[in-house]
């Protein structure tokens, strides 16, 4: 769990303030993390990049801003949503 810790506290020091819930390990709270940067002006998109493949997950997060896109994709749809808005905020 140490990267998650260290996950959520860059996105408190990118953000300027605390991240309510567990962004890292809960995707409702992930999804609540979206609705802060699209509230500063990203557009998000979280799709399953393995619809059609029932025995494996992969979920892709993409944040674009000004023509430029930060994706990352996980087995875990709260992380890729949580490092898709460290690279779009590390931008």
């Amino acid at each position: 769990m140490p990267e998650r810790t260290a996950l959520k506290r860059a996105l408190e020091e990118l953000l300027g303030a605390p991240l309510p819930g567990d962004p890292t390990g809960h995707v409702n709270d992930a999804l609540d993390l979206a609705g802060r940067l699209e509230a500063r002006g990203y557009g998000f998109r979280l799709r399953d990049a393995r619809p059609k493949d029932p025995l494996a997950n992969l979920w892709k997060a993409v944040f674009t801003k000004d023509g430029r896109a930060f994706e990352n994709e996980d087995a875990e749809a709260a992380l890729a949503v949580c490092r898709a808005a460290l690279a779009a905020l590390s931008d």
